[in-house]
């Protein structure tokens, strides 16, 4: 878990040393050039049925600095370790189908089912004739030590799709970017 670290204060009169002047400078800098953040998503295929809500699999990370998700034990969660206030992103592309519509909804602390837990924003597109469609939203998000998060989508094509994988085509990515 990273610490958000304190400011430092200086008194008049006080001798400046060098932890203090690293404690007062360098540690919050370095901590906000590495904020904790991570980014996942699907390396893997992975199916929807139609009709039905799938919790999406996250088997390749980008990037994660402070060991908020795992390959192997609940793939799917992305857990906050800092407490704050995030940018948040999920986004997911599906192949070319025009038939039916895509959704996304993000969950907190749902343990990977789709009805437990609580929706914190759902979204809602039709298929796009000739072209993948492509969901995706980023907003801010206060996060608490200890939640967790997961990402479910719905398709209603008639058939069986495969989700796009790969970076930046189908995953989450939640960055930290202060106290709340």
């Amino acid at each position: 878990m990273a610490a958000v670290p304190t400011t430092q204060q200086f008194f008049a009169g006080e001798k400046v040393t060098a932890s203090k002047l690293t404690a007062a400078t360098k540690t919050p800098i370095d901590f906000l050039m590495n904020p904790p953040r991570a980014n996942v998503y699907p390396a893997n295929p992975a199916p929807v049925p139609t009709g039905s809500s799938v919790l999406i699999p996250f088997d390749g990370e980008q990037w994660d600095t402070d060991s908020m998700h795992s390959t192997t034990v609940n793939p799917s969660r992305i857990t906050i370790n800092t407490s704050g206030q995030y940018l948040v992103s999920i986004y997911a592309r599906y192949p070319v189908h025009a038939t039916g519509y895509r959704q996304l909804n993000l969950r907190l602390n749902s343990g990977g089912s789709s009805s437990a837990g609580s929706t914190l924003t759902t979204i809602n597109v039709a298929a796009v004739a000739g072209t993948s469609t492509f969901i995706t939203r980023t907003f801010e998000l206060s996060c608490t030590a200890g939640d967790h998060y997961e990402l479910f989508t719905l398709q209603t094509s008639g058939t069986t799709l495969n989700l796009d994988i790969g970076q930046r085509v189908t995953g989450m990515e939640f960055r930290w970017l202060s106290t709340t």
